[in-house]
């Protein structure tokens, strides 16, 4: 038991793969929601799992730098977390409970939902940017994730149409990027963990 712990945690930030393609699928979710039930409403009920698996993955990727992280970075993380948690929120109150429909002037569950893109956009640039040089994730994998991000916070911020969709694709590219790459990173060690053993072992004998 103790050793699936310490694998779920160590490569836990996996799942930022499945989440960030989900994520990405986003707009064309939406385009067969509309063109099959005639609502978006459809899709957008079945979008949650994305910023869930987002969630863990994060959670899994902080977990296995933790040591080496510093005060910047642990905030972005809890504030990327707190707009996931938002959105999630936000997504399960407005087209699962009908939250909206008993509070139609103030919306809560929709300005959660709204609130939270932002917040986890903004969380996320900062968990990147100030990510330490010797994280689990390498440079080639944060670049593209505060790029994305940073797309992210331009498409929540306000309706850009067609542009605004391509950026929210871009935003989920990012983290499946950042979960790629960590998954590349993981087995490059794994490799020369593995031809440094076989050396040692030649040396010996």
């Amino acid at each position: 038991m103790h050793r699936l712990l310490s694998f779920l945690l160590k490569w836990g930030g996996i799942l930022c793969v499945p989440g960030g393609v989900l994520w990405a699928l986003t707009p064309t979710g939406v385009y067969i929601s509309n063109l099959a039930f005639h609502t978006p409403n459809v899709f957008w009920k079945l979008f949650w799992p994305a910023p869930l698996l987002i969630l863990l993955g994060l959670v899994g990727l902080q977990l296995r730098q933790s040591g080496r992280s510093g005060l910047l970075e642990k905030l972005g993380f809890f504030v990327a977390i707190l707009g996931l948690v938002m959105v999630i929120a936000g997504d399960v109150g407005l087209y699962w409970l009908g939250v909206d429909d008993i509070f139609i002037v103030t919306a809560p569950a929709y300005n959660a939902f709204r609130l939270g893109l932002l917040v986890v956009a903004v969380g996320s640039i900062l968990f990147g940017v100030t990510s330490p040089r010797d994280s689990a994730v390498p440079t080639w994998g944060l670049l593209p994730f505060v790029v994305g991000s940073l797309c992210g916070l331009i498409s929540f911020s306000r309706d850009l149409g067609s542009f605004g969709a391509v950026l929210w694709i871009l935003f989920g590219v990012g983290w499946a990027w950042l979960g790629l790459s960590l998954v590349v990173e993981g087995f490059s060690s794994f490799v020369r963990t593995r031809r440094a053993t076989r050396g040692s072992v030649a040396v010996k004998q």
